[in-house]
């Protein structure tokens, strides 16, 4: 019969629209939740004592397909390597996850934060500065979740 094919589409559609139950959330008052491996921006990652793990390697640097993280070190006289500058430029991150996975030392990871707007581009621009702060998730030095390729 000629239009049935429209007629099972219209009473799935129906069906989806009747019998679902309708979710809204307050959305500035209440928080949207987030999964546990969702990809906002990049953050670093505090130890308890509040000094960020970071190192200076610059592995993440390397990692990011298009250098949207920079950074400059400087040694002092015990031979410790410091982070003078780290930025992250939002406005030209994949939030791909790269440079989270390529961190030895864990100091960077995707944090929850997915309200990102500015009215100037350079206020896209994170550094040490004006950073997204200590991420609020609760931090355990646990095996990253392996993902199906």
């Amino acid at each position: 019969m000629i239009g049935t094919g429209i007629l099972k589409g219209m009473k799935v559609t129906f069906e989806h629209m009747m019998m679902t139950q309708k979710e809204t959330v307050a959305y500035p008052e209440e928080r949207v939740y987030t999964p546990p491996r969702f990809r906002g921006a990049p953050a670093w990652v505090f130890d308890p004592n509040g000094h960020a793990r970071c190192v200076g390697c610059g592995i993440c640097v390397f990692a990011c397909p298009h250098g949207v993280i920079e950074m400059r070190t400087s040694e002092t006289p015990d031979k410790v390597r410091m982070v003078d500058y780290y930025s992250i430029h939002i406005t030209r991150c994949l939030f791909c996850g790269l440079c989270v996975e390529a961190c030895p030392f864990r100091a960077i990871e995707m944090s929850d934060e997915f309200e990102l707007a500015g009215y100037q581009r350079n206020d896209l621009t994170y550094t040490l500065k004006d950073w997204l702060g200590p991420n609020q998730r609760e931090y355990h030095d646990e095996p990253r979740a392996q993902v199906a390729t």
